[in-house]
């Protein structure tokens, strides 16, 4: 797959994103919003099932027969030759649920078992990421690039939760962060954390794990802008997920450290 046919899927996927982004939030204001519980602190709405639906029909129509892997709907896990679509339909559940706003759409696309285009939306602020594998990364069309803060003294660093992980690590991770004078942040998506250190409104997001349909776009979004991003999409990441990092190039190899080997 060339250049061109990977921003013709960056198009397409940024495209997608922003209207499921909208019809989300119009769900949510027609009470499909409520949450139910996947497992403990795992939220699901109406609205996270008829978005997923409503991405895999557009990308059925634009793109017929390329592999799809959903969080809720599942898939794309088998022989894959081409193209593995990966989607999460709404990032941030538990603040979609309670009618915040720091919530976001997030579809990515592995090639060869490597993350290389990515589209990351939000309703409120209108805001879409995009990039793909040497085409650039953007914020509404705007090129973005990673901060170039070099010193932790500096940072703003938003460790992610993570129940597969012990809590004793998620506490220690973050007083590791604290301990070497960066500020901390844990914001409840995991996604636009990503994104957000992509483009340098944060120095760093990491956490320990993190499922493929939450950071794949953003991966593919953060090496576009030039971001340290950990070997996130190595081994089996796209059926058990990774420990994910994306920062400033200089924090890099002090980050990297704190995800272990």
């Amino acid at each position: 797959m060339n250049t061109r046919d990977l921003a013709l899927r960056r198009d397409a996927a940024a495209a997608i994103a922003r209207d499921a982004a909208q019809g989300a939030f119009l769900m949510r204001a027609r009470g499909m919003g409520a949450a139910s519980f996947k497992g403990a602190q795992d939220f699901l709405t109406e609205a996270d099932g008829a978005t997923e639906r409503f991405i895999r029909d557009r990308l059925a129509t634009i793109f017929p027969g390329e592999a799809v892997l959903g969080e809720e709907m599942g898939g794309g896990l088998g022989a894959v030759d081409g193209p593995l679509w990966i989607i999460d339909p709404i990032d941030g559940t538990s603040n979609f649920s309670r009618n915040g706003d720091r919530w976001c759409v997030s579809i990515g696309m592995a090639l060869d078992g490597k993350a290389v285009v990515g589209a990351v939306a939000r309703y409120v602020p209108s805001e879409v990421f995009a990039g793909a594998k040497g085409c650039g990364a953007t914020l509404n069309g705007v090129p973005i690039k990673a901060s170039a803060v070099d010193s932790m003294a500096r940072a703003t660093i938003e460790v992610g939760w993570s129940m597969r992980r012990p809590l004793a690590a998620f506490h220690q991770l973050s007083q590791s962060i604290m301990g070497m004078g960066a500020g901390l942040r844990v914001g409840g998506s995991g996604t636009l954390g990503l994104v957000e250190a992509a483009n340098g409104r944060l120095e760093g997001y990491i956490e320990q794990h993190i499922n493929s349909w939450d950071a794949c776009a953003a991966v593919a979004i953060a090496r576009e802008a030039g971001a340290w991003v950990n070997e996130f999409d190595s081994g089996d990441w796209l059926s058990s997920g990774n420990p994910v990092g994306i920062g400033a190039p200089a924090l890099g190899p002090i980050l990297a450290p704190l995800l272990g080997p």
